[in-house]
């Protein structure tokens, strides 16, 4: 019926489905209870290490042009021309305070071969909308203070080392590979931009817990949890106040040999072993890693509400000054104002990507029919090449 409130899926299951599920869910429940209750048993040793070393924003008295340049691409590729195409479109946003100056925004198409695996086309289809990214990124250098980018400065080489490992690292995806990198080291260069890791897998507390104490309970305890608990609203922690100038992907690195079991009792061997995996894709691609050991990492919190906001930095920026920019973090999801505006601009789903690619057939159409082919044939090569429901 018109107008009828729609019933939970929960209801549409068999009786005993239902009640299968109610047993699975308290099951579940008592297990995340007890997971929860041992975090919270084992967070106070963690607090003594970290709280000495949490710092007060200082004032926010600062009003300079601030920028953020950030991307969105479909979610899936579609396969309907006998191609995978996905579009993506990049943004950048400026602001002095609360004030918006201007915007910019490009749009951009991937294409490659359906006989190229699913797994290479993504690790492409995300590094071609990266280096689009960083090229608006270099170009908003020249128009603002401070500049934040979505992600970490030199995760892409691990996606490349995976092409490399696949045998699809050639010429073109070479090239590709090494425009992002000297983008990204002009980026670094310039003293003035941050990447904020907005899904951060951080494990760098457990990695020091172990290597500095032995202690196992927290390498498979992400550091935005603990210290979602720990720091207090307005304040902020610097991993090199208890690292040093190491990389922080390191200890993450040690966290998880950790947790698979991978270490044994020496510990000598164990840092190698993450060094290794941390260091493979700039010995494997011959890309120089300075500026990778330069980045340093912090975690913010702005609102008591949201959870901490992990950015990534050159060790030539005083991450306080920063922090005394007026209006910098959304009270609502701790992120730089900047990066949550253009975020929300450039938005692309599944169903405007075949929207492009319906658009893109019917111009094929209109084009071969003014040249007088065949519109059968055409039509029929579509239909043959991949029938595809629509979404």
């Amino acid at each position: 019926m018109a107008g009828a409130e729609e019933l939970p899926e929960w209801i549409k299951l068999p009786i005993d489905l239902q009640h299968g599920f109610f047993r699975l869910a308290e099951k579940e429940a008592e297990v995340l209870s007890n997971i929860v209750n041992s975090i919270n048993s084992i967070l106070k040793v963690l607090e003594v290490e970290v709280s000495p070393h949490l710092h007060s924003f200082p004032d926010q008295v600062k009003k300079s042009i601030v920028a953020a340049v950030d991307s969105s691409r479909s979610p899936r590729l579609s396969e309907r021309l006998g191609m995978r195409y996905g579009v993506y479109a990049t943004g950048a946003v400026y602001l002095r305070g609360a004030e918006r100056l201007c915007e910019k925004f490009e749009p951009g198409a991937f294409r490659c071969r359906q006989a190229l695996s699913r797994d290479s086309s993504k690790i492409l289809f995300d590094l071609e909308t990266l280096l689009c990214e960083r090229r608006v990124a270099l170009e908003a250098l020249d128009h603002c203070d401070i500049l934040f980018i979505d992600g970490s400065f030199y995760s892409f080489v691990y996606q490349a080392l995976d092409l490399e490992k696949s045998g699809r690292f050639e010429g073109e995806e070479r090239n590709l590979v090494n425009e992002i990198f000297d983008i990204s080291e002009r980026l670094r260069e310039s003293g003035k931009v941050l990447g904020v890791i907005k899904r951060s897998r951080s494990r760098v507390l457990g990695g020091f817990m172990f290597k500095e104490y032995g202690n196992k309970e927290f390498v498979n305890l992400l550091d935005k949890h603990a210290l979602s608990l720990i720091m207090p609203e307005k304040s902020f922690f610097e991993y090199r106040d208890i690292i040093g100038e190491k990389t922080v992907l390191l200890y993450t690195r040690i966290a998880y040999l950790v947790s698979m079991g991978q270490f044994g009792e020496d510990l000598q061997k164990l840092q190698k072993m993450a060094e290794r995996g941390v260091y493979e894709p700039f010995e494997k691609l011959d890309l120089p890693k300075d500026g990778f050991n330069k980045m340093r990492r912090a975690q913010v919190r702005f609102s008591g509400e949201a959870p901490p906001c992990e950015i990534e930095y050159p060790s030539n920026i005083d991450i306080r000054e920063v922090l005394s920019e007026e209006g910098l973090f959304s009270e609502d999801t701790n992120l730089p104002v900047a990066l949550d505006l253009v975020d929300s601009l450039v938005n692309i789903s599944s169903k405007f990507t075949e929207e492009f690619v319906s658009e893109i057939e019917g111009r094929v159409i209109e084009k071969m029919v003014r040249d007088g082919r065949s519109l059968k044939s055409i039509r029929t090569f579509f239909t043959f090449l991949n029938p595809q429901k629509p979404f």
